[in-house]
């Protein structure tokens, strides 16, 4: 009895419109009518995908989950309109009919006639997807066309912006929001704030983020600070997309030209504030480029990690005007927001890590140091032992990939001699592309497997390299015997502090990146 093969149908709606969505649902109906008429066909599920670009299968996740299907054997046949709702990337048309036929499974296009198991499927849906391909490309010029002619009349794309309510292509003032860009601007220019404190200021005063967040973020605030809607000027275009199949979009530094357009909306900010901002703005850069940078100013910064949130640390002093003032590295989420607790939105902030006195830092890294000096001689006869035990157990691929190779060779030889028997006419076409696909079967397969071994033998490499860096690293650590700013800039990968009674050291054998583990047993809090 002949098999009854499991078939599901794809279709794509281009938009999420009332007509399309009306569209879906009709070729849902179409689709079901068509598999149940053939009788050694089965109807097996709808895959569709709405609202979704043909151009590009990365965000469709319908066709991924039917490939997947399809790969754990739930499908045998796929049916699709035409090739230009299959696909309308060419390289996508042929990779997943390609990797689909290899499974046995067949993709077959109605109105082109085309079913991917017939032997010249594949020229056939060449020509078709790079013709769907053309069709979408035009179609993206069309649309971008008509998208700059809209902007030049004022109309904004893209999302709305803090101070101002988008719809049908318009701003207008939100009056409420538009007080708190204000102030924004006025605390930065006339009070001096920074960034990073106008974020503190807000969120003490409870005033949320423009993504309704508790905390605010500084590249929010310079991006608010730098933003020319908020004086009436509309510049669009300041990211394009290159590329019409995989709308991936760039920074558009020159490669296209904006569309500005002055007085387009009413203005937040008065046209003088906003340009005294934007030379206060470059004045900070300037002062900020001719120091140091803050965040190398000491040799801990950067270094020390919270286990409970991994926020960094950060240095503070206490007491600063005593006699005996004390410096302590301390974790920024519990600077910012106290112990851990739960906002008025239910999410958690803050964090229960107290602080670390500088001054028994150096001691927690002689400590790592020591620890790796002492047991020197144990780790490097450990990892040679690790390394003997993997390549011991590793097999000899030599003489495999000798075989295999050799039986490449001839395979390589097979279809010289099938060309030249065809050039002379001493055999017909259809065996000739018999013969060619047998050989190109046995050359995919064989080179698969080599692959496998090279790979298996590449990991090999990897981790002698691995071993030998570690090898290099504990004799290098092992050489420094006291703490001095250069040997903990050059061995220290960080500080992660998990409790009160465990640091973890993370060391590396000077400029190289391979980290060592090393927990230390001690109390390093200080009381508050």
């Amino acid at each position: 009895m002949e098999k009854v093969l499991n078939v599901a149908p794809y279709c794509r709606v281009s938009t999420d419109d009332e007509d399309q969505k009306n569209s879906y649902e009709t070729q849902k109906s179409y689709f079901e009518a068509y598999i149940n008429r053939n009788l050694k066909w089965r109807f097996v599920g709808m895959y569709a995908d709405k609202g979704i670009t043909g151009t590009s299968t990365k965000k469709r996740k319908d066709f991924k989950r039917m490939i997947k299907d399809a790969e754990d054997g739930k499908i045998d046949l796929i049916v699709t309109k035409e090739v230009s709702r299959f696909a309308r990337n060419t390289l996508d048309s042929i990779f997943y009919t390609r990797k689909l036929k290899d499974l046995g499974i067949g993709v077959f296009f109605i109105n082109d006639n085309i079913n991917t198991l017939d032997p010249d499927s594949e020229l056939r849906l060449t020509i078709m997807s790079s013709i769907a391909q053309e069709e979408s490309r035009k179609i993206s010029e069309r649309v971008k066309w008509a998208q700059k002619r809209q902007m030049e009349k004022g109309v904004v794309f893209g999302n709305s912006i803090y101070g101002y309510n988008l719809a049908d292509g318009k701003l207008t003032v939100n009056e409420e929001q538009a007080k708190i860009v204000r102030m924004i601007f006025s605390m930065y220019l006339d009070d001096g704030m920074g960034s990073h404190i106008l974020c503190h200021e807000l969120e003490d005063r409870g005033i949320l983020s423009p993504s309704g967040d508790v905390r605010w973020k500084n590249v929010s605030i310079l991006r608010m600070l730098k933003n020319e809607k908020y004086v009436g000027i509309l510049k669009q275009k300041k990211e394009i997309t290159l590329d019409f199949l995989s709308h991936k979009k760039v920074v558009n530094d020159g490669r296209e030209d904006f569309v500005i357009i002055e007085d387009n909306h009413e203005p937040i900010v008065d046209i003088e504030v906003f340009e005294a901002v934007q030379k206060e703005i470059e004045r900070r850069r300037k002062t900020t480029l001719n120091k140091s940078n803050h965040s190398n100013r000491y040799v801990w910064s950067g270094k020390i990690e919270c286990a409970y949130c991994h926020s960094k640390f950060k240095r503070k002093v206490w007491n600063r005007k005593s006699s005996n003032p004390a410096t302590v590295w301390q974790c920024s989420e519990n600077i910012k927001y106290g112990t851990e607790k739960l906002n008025e939105q239910g999410l958690k902030i803050g964090c229960n890590c107290k602080s670390l006195y500088e001054k028994m830092l150096s001691e927690y890294l002689l400590s790592a140091l020591k620890s790796v000096t002492k047991s020197k001689d144990r780790i490097i006869k450990e990892i040679k032992r690790d390394l003997k035990t993997v390549l011991e157990s590793k097999p000899d691929n030599s003489q495999s990939i000798s075989e295999i190779q050799s039986s490449i060779n001839k395979i390589g030889s097979k279809k010289t001699r099938l060309i030249e028997l065809y050039t002379d006419g001493t055999i017909t076409r259809a065996d000739f592309d018999k013969s060619n696909d047998q050989y190109n079967s046995q050359f995919e397969a064989l080179n698969k497997d080599l692959d496998l071994l090279a790979i298996e033998d590449s990991k090999t490499e990897d981790l002698k390299e691995r071993f030998n860096a570690i090898n290099q690293a504990v004799e290098k650590i092992a050489s420094f015997d006291q703490f001095s700013e250069e040997v903990c800039k050059k061995v220290l990968h960080k500080i992660v502090v998990h409790s009160r009674d465990k640091i973890s050291v993370y060391l590396n054998g000077g400029n190289n990146d391979t980290p060592f583990f090393i927990p230390l047993p001690i109390t390093p809090w200080g009381s508050r």
